[in-house]
């Protein structure tokens, strides 16, 4: 006898979003299937918060910039897929894809910070992803065991330049946002092994 195979339950947007204004907690929804966020590291946080600090300090010189933190939601209508990076700057004002679901859908620049086990995902699939979103044009990929930031830039449609910055005496140039930023201030509060 084989056993029946089981299978996910499906969602609706509403569903999605009740489920998220019921918890208070942040889900992914990859077209119907909602992932629940793991929470970060301290390493993570604080470098989060480093980029969103330094980065947000930046584009208080460009009117027309804004940063957000892990909490906003973008919109991939390609995959149908609603996310969490843990920065993205828009080019003002942000697009809602709908009122209610409150996420954008022109992001300009993405943040994830790496952890071993999402490395080859952000490097892989979810960097695919972001591509299908025309205003996107930069990626950066911060590791948080070393002081490594990657970054990707968009020259053409299908033609990305990468960039690999290591040590906390260099800096980060973001094509993008044309800003700099001192790796030493990404890493603000944080140790490594040597």
């Amino acid at each position: 006898m084989v056993a029946a195979a089981t299978q996910e339950k499906i969602y609706t947007v509403p569903q999605y979003l009740e489920l998220e204004a019921q918890t208070g907690e942040r889900h992914a929804f990859y077209n119907g299937i909602i992932v629940a966020m793991p929470g970060g590291t301290i390493a993570h946080n604080r470098i989060t918060k480093n980029m969103v600090q330094y980065l947000g300090n930046l584009l208080d010189q460009q009117n027309n910039l804004e940063i957000f933190g892990s909490d906003q939601k973008i919109y991939l209508p390609k995959y149908h897929y609603y996310v969490y990076p843990d920065a993205v700057v828009v080019v003002q004002p942000p697009i809602i894809a709908e009122e209610a679901t409150n996420a954008i859908t022109n992001p300009l620049l993405i943040v994830e910070v790496l952890s071993p086990s999402t490395e080859e995902q952000y490097r892989g699939q979810k960097f695919l992803e972001y591509r299908s979103l025309p205003s996107f044009r930069e990626y950066v990929l911060v590791r948080q065991n070393a002081p490594e930031v990657l970054t990707f830039f968009r020259e053409e449609p299908d033609l990305w330049r990468e960039n690999m910055v290591t040590g906390l005496d260099q800096s980060v140039y973001f094509r993008s946002i044309e800003a700099q930023l001192a790796v030493q201030l990404i890493y603000r509060n944080l140790e490594f092994a040597v």
